[in-house]
């Protein structure tokens, strides 16, 4: 037996270093080992199962074609012949032999429901007459009943003869119908359709309609409904061992708080994403019922029991034959290509005949595995432009057997003409185009009995270096709040300085990016708007905070500039870099002047005080008085506006008496510096 096994990251990493034109250290590893991953992809002839592995399905071969556009109906006699029930012209052929022979050319449209009585007598139901004809082995075929419905959805036959009959039009029924073809009505429902119908062994009939989803139960003359579904349709029936009623339904209407959620299955469950989709329910007989499975298809088109306890489904959409589990989980057994499924007849064996309602096809459901069959993944987005490393899978392949892999990469999103065509994946190795999209497909091939198995695929890729960028760089000075990008210094409002931060430490932020997540690393540089060198601050920083102490850094307008680069996770010759220079701000050491220019005194009392404020860099902020170290008291310059270096005020002091004063006068500059001057007077 030959093993395969997952290549470690560092082997990766070294072979893709040997390349000449290696742009990144860091690969992409794009690992697929789980059953929801398989099954994005587009499965023929195999099996993905429950446990997440891909091996060889059943076989799936073409059993038969009526050449009829539809096949609605199917069953089989006891010697395996095959029974179809077709539209657009109600006809039922027999299948035997690779042979397709016409039995009854009915004068309505479709033959909805087919049956084999014990004695081989095949019962069809039609529509829109709402008849059921008989065709015996030998005779000519006739009319059995009248059930005055313009539909016969199902039909079932029991041991003494008769039937039992799900029909609609108007209202849904389920009719039973005497050896002799007398019908008697065992239920009317309120839905337009019976659309389901199943009998246990103890003779308790369920029934599922189409508009409200309601499941009816006919035990001993009487019925009720045993279960309510949120869908719209109950599509189909089937009984445990264990006395259950498994549900297939479909047309959600949304989620319900009477409906409890669905054995758990798997990751990313979210019952707001049911809509649209089929659901499989589990029923006690008690009437208590829950999702065992979401079921990833738009129908739900037939259920059987299998003698393991294990329901086969037979889905709509891609046409996809299910075998669900007792606990909710499921394994993908096969896809019907190319055909929407819409009747299944169970062999008995695990295995079936599946009639498809694209054609009149009809194919054979085997025991035995498929020879040959294929997985096609979906495709990958790297992001971007990417080079292409190894392709490495783990599983098994037993003598006799074997996997290969095939690999195609392109730019579009949906694989196309401008892709590359399909290349064998050698050792591991790629040999395909760079590009941003990849997928492969891998081929299993077995004998009919062993089949290989994949448990895991990992496809490592080399994406394109990009430089990082700086997303936005701030400046925030001293006494001012945290304003937006490249403020520059701007007074965007009042804060309490951060601890550290003296009358001279600026706060620089800033955010980088990288579309390779490579690690980054910064380096911070300043000159003043007329210098021609940048000087380096600082180097090598790891966060995104620098808090810089401009004591010792010259006075005037300033520019930062950030450089990132992402030589952390790449070769230093091979490592990509950009820059963002900040707007000018003002760095600013130096207090305002303050002089007390006159102190006139008048003789009722006042004083008239004229001052000037100038400051060499910043403008004045504001400007406060205190007399005889009383309240300060605030004073605005002679054009009522603090808005230039240079500015002049003047107030007046009134109420004094003989004395003598002392009058400060203070300003502050939108740096946070202050000035004061004094003066001393006497007032007589």
């Amino acid at each position: 037996m030959k093993v395969r096994r997952v290549v470690t990251m560092s082997a990766v990493i070294a072979a893709m270093m040997q390349a000449n034109t290696v742009e990144a250290v860091t690969p992409m590893i794009w690992k697929q080992d789980t059953q929801g991953a398989f099954g994005k992809g587009e499965a023929e002839s195999v099996s993905i199962t429950r446990d997440g592995e891909v091996r060889l399905g059943p076989t799936l071969t073409e059993f038969g074609d009526t050449g009829e556009e539809f096949g609605w109906s199917i069953a089989r006699d006891s010697q395996d012949r095959i029974y179809v029930g077709t539209g657009s012209e109600g006809r039922v052929y027999r299948l035997s032999g690779g042979t397709s022979t016409l039995l009854f050319d009915s004068p309505e449209r479709a033959i909805f429901a087919l049956t084999v009585a014990k004695d081989g007598t095949v019962y069809a139901g039609s529509s829109p007459g709402g008849l059921i004809y008989a065709i015996p082995p030998k005779g000519e075929p006739r009319t059995f009943a009248r059930t005055d419905d313009q539909h016969v959805w199902v039909l079932i036959a029991d041991d003494r003869g008769g039937l039992l009959a799900g029909t609609g039009g108007q209202a849904g029924r389920v009719l039973e119908v005497s050896s002799s073809g007398e019908v008697m009505e065992l239920l009317k429902t309120t839905d337009p359709n019976v659309t389901s119908l199943i009998q246990n062994s103890n003779g308790t009939i369920y029934a599922g309609t189409d508009q409200s989803g309601f499941i009816y139960r006919i035990e001993g003359g009487e019925s009720d409904v045993l279960y309510d579904a949120a869908e719209a349709e109950v599509k189909a029936l089937a009984i445990a061992p264990d006395g259950r009623l498994l549900a297939g339904v479909m047309n959600s209407s949304g989620p319900s708080a009477k409906h409890p959620p669905a054995v758990p299955n798997g990751p990313g469950r979210d019952r707001k994403k049911l809509v649209g989709q089929s659901v499989i329910y589990t029923i006690r007989p008690s009437g208590s019922g829950w999702r065992l499975w979401d079921v990833p298809a738009p129908s739900v088109q037939a259920l059987s029991m299998n003698g393991d306890g294990s329901v086969t489904v037979v889905t709509g959409g891609k046409g996809q034959i299910f075998k669900l589990y007792t606990d909710g989980t499921h394994s993908l057994l096969t896809t019907v290509d190319e055909a929407q499924p819409w009747a299944f007849q169970p062999d008995g064996k695990g295995g079936g005949w599946v009639a498809s309602s694209g054609s009149g096809q009809v194919f054979r459901l085997g025991s035995t595995l498929a020879q040959k069959g294929s997985l096609t993944s979906e495709p990958k987005d790297f992001s971007l432009v990417t080079r292409w490393g190894r392709l490495d899978w783990e599983g098994e392949s037993p003598n006799g057997t074997s996997v290969s892999f095939e690999s195609r990469a392109g730019n579009s999103e949906i694989p196309d003409d401008t892709w590359s065509g399909w290349v064998k994946v050698l050792a591991g190795e790629f040999a395909m185009r760079d590009a941003r999209y990849a997928q492969y497909r891998m081929t299993l091939s077995g004998n009919g009995k062993q089949s290989p198995s994949v448990r895991s695929v990992t496809v490592s890729g080399l994406p394109e270096n990009v430089e990082p960028i700086v997303i936005d760089l701030a400046i925030r000075g001293p006494h001012e709040a945290s304003g937006g990008n490249d403020s520059g210094g701007k007074n965007v409002g009042r804060r309490t300085p951060p601890p550290n931060e003296g009358k001279d430490g600026w706060e620089i932020t800033w955010t980088g990016a990288d579309v390779n997540n490579d690690d980054l690393i910064y380096s911070l540089h300043f000159k003043g708007r007329k210098e021609k060198t940048w000087k380096l601050l600082e180097k090598e920083l790891n966060g995104n905070k620098y808090l810089w102490d401009t004591e010792s850094a010259p006075e005037g307008n300033v520019l930062i500039r950030l450089t990132v680069s992402d030589v952390p996770s790449n070769p230093e010759d091979l490592a990509l870099s950009s820059k963002r220079v900040s707007a000018p701000f003002v760095i600013d050491h130096t207090e305002p002047v303050v002089r007390i220019d006159a102190v006139e005194v008048s003789g009722n009392g006042t004083v008239a005080v004229k001052a000037s404020i100038t400051d060499a860099t910043s403008a004045v902020k504001s400007a406060s008085y205190s007399l005889n170290s009383g309240k300060w008291k605030i004073v605005f310059p002679l054009d009522r506006i603090f808005d230039s270096k240079d500015e002049s005020v003047s107030l007046n002091l009134s109420g004094l008496s003989s004395s003598e004063y002392t009058l400060v006068i203070r300003a502050s500059d939108t740096r946070g510096n202050v000035g004061v001057a004094k003066q001393v007077f006497d007032f007589k």
